[in-house]
């Protein structure tokens, strides 16, 4: 895996010219899942993502890491009306709160560090919205991602089934103004 020069890598708001992108990173990623890694990421459509590139105070904003002007990873900042359903699971969130649905890296860029610069970065955005929580789920096997959360502060508060063979850890990190 090539090591990259954080100094060529630019992050910033995708726009509907980015939406190409970003399904083509999803389905790369996927393609390269290991059987048991399947439930990690649950695809969206094409148009879904132009659909949130387009609605962001809606839907919220996708990020992209851009190195040498080409997108090597992206995360997802939902706001999105399915955070009454993960309130449902932590009660006691007091504030606004979102949802981080979704980080892709290419797997030639795995191991830059890139999901806690992204994470790092969401989180800035979303103190910029005055969004106090936020909110991440991650598969259970999904340790490398679970650790990364974990270390930048977010705490298991629940589980929940997704599916007959996907479990979710649901994390919460509020974040300090």
């Amino acid at each position: 895996m090539p090591k990259i020069n954080l100094n060529n890598l630019e992050i910033r708001t995708c726009n509907s010219n980015d939406v190409k992108d970003i399904y083509n990173i999803q389905e790369i990623v996927i393609n390269n899942f290991k059987k048991e890694e399947k439930g990690y990421f649950l695809p969206f459509t094409e148009e879904w993502y132009l659909r949130i590139v387009n609605n962001p105070d809606k839907d919220g904003e996708i990020y992209g890491a851009f190195y040498n002007n080409k997108m090597i990873a992206w995360i997802f900042l939902s706001v999105s009306t399915r955070m009454e359903q993960i309130k449902s699971f932590i009660p006691d969130i007091d504030g606004k709160c979102a949802d981080i649905d979704g980080v892709i890296v290419l797997p030639e860029y795995r191991g830059n560090g890139l999901q806690k610069i992204l994470v790092n970065y969401l989180e800035s955005k979303a103190k910029e919205k005055d969004i106090a929580n936020i909110v991440a789920e991650v598969t259970f096997g999904n340790n490398f991602s679970l650790n990364n959360l974990q270390d930048l502060g977010y705490e298991i508060k629940t589980w929940y089934q997704k599916d007959e063979n996907i479990k979710r850890h649901i994390l919460l990190k509020q974040l300090e103004y």
